[in-house]
């Protein structure tokens, strides 16, 4: 309807139109909000899955191993001991890898001065060692159990035991040792290299007699061995009733007939034996060696 000149609108109209002009810009305003404020739309999910990395090549390290060399030791004799730095290696001649440095090389054998070096070992270098042992010259200690034993060597007075005799030439020698009131000592002895120790006992009795004898029965004989110890008197045959066993203190002293080639051995209260032998001199040795010690023994 159009107003004429000078008419107004009506009120109501006016104020419907300013509400509606208000809800539309709130509308747009709440679009416009919307529009700006909504999520990027999540990309699209590929086929393709993603190419891995390659995993790097680690560097290689260097070796922590100590660089080593070799020293070869020879020795000038047989069996002798090879020692590196203290510690026991084996027999020469031998073989060792030790590291780089400073080394101590000992070799050792009985009778013989011991070898030593100090070496300086060289990476991947072999170093020869020739160990040369001088001998040590032979010594000889005597010592007895009564003090003042005079000591005589190849028939030559050296003093009185205890002694040490230095130097002495290697080989067989002979001793004696003699002490006033006992029974001389004497023994065919072998000097080798280094110490050699010769211990006489004067107050203990030695006795181990030995020979070979027929038992004469009052019928027939038996082969035997006749064999003197200082626990007694041993008659060991083949015959189980002629052997015996007796110790001195049941025994009467021994007899020998030298012409007739008898032994006589004599149980105090008990059996006699008859014993004889090719060689009389034997029978008389060994009756004089059972005499002598059985006056020695308690």
């Amino acid at each position: 309807m159009v107003l004429s000149s000078g008419e107004k609108e009506p009120e109501g109209r006016g104020r419907t139109g300013l509400v509606i002009l208000v809800v539309a810009t709130l509308a747009l305003a709440g679009v416009g909000y919307w529009y700006f404020t909504r999520e990027a739309p999540a990309p699209a999910a590929s086929s393709t899955r993603p190419t891995s990395r390659a995993t790097p090549t680690p560097t290689a390290r260097p070796s922590t191993a100590a660089p080593t060399g070799v020293v070869e030791i020879n020795a000038g004799v047989d069996g002798a001991t090879v020692f590196v730095d203290e510690r026991e290696v084996g027999p020469a001649p031998q073989q060792v890898d030790l590291e780089a440095g400073s080394h101590r090389v000992r070799v050792e054998k009985e009778g013989f001065q011991a070898f030593a070096l100090e070496v300086h070992v060289v990476p991947g270098k072999t170093l020869a060692i020739e160990a040369r042992l001088a001998a040590v010259s032979p010594r000889l200690s005597v010592s007895a159990d009564v003090p003042g034993a005079q000591v005589f060597l190849d028939r030559k007075f050296v003093g009185e035991a205890p002694l040490v005799i230095p130097a002495v030439v290697p080989g067989p020698h002979r001793l004696n040792v003699s002490a006033e009131g006992f029974e001389g000592y004497a023994e065919e002895i072998s000097i080798g290299p280094g110490e050699n120790e010769i211990q006489v006992r004067f107050k203990e009795v030695r006795l181990d007699e030995s020979l070979a004898v027929k038992h004469k029965h009052g019928i027939g004989s038996c082969q035997g061995q006749l064999r003197a110890t200082p626990q007694g008197l041993q008659y060991e045959t083949d015959h189980e009733k002629d052997g015996f066993t007796v110790p001195f203190s049941s025994l009467e002293p021994l007899e020998v007939d030298y012409m007739s080639r008898n032994l006589r051995v004599k149980v105090r209260g008990g059996r006699t034996y008859n014993f004889t032998a090719e060689d009389a001199d034997a029978l008389l040795t060994f009756q004089q060696a059972v005499e002598a010690a059985r006056k020695r023994l308690p």
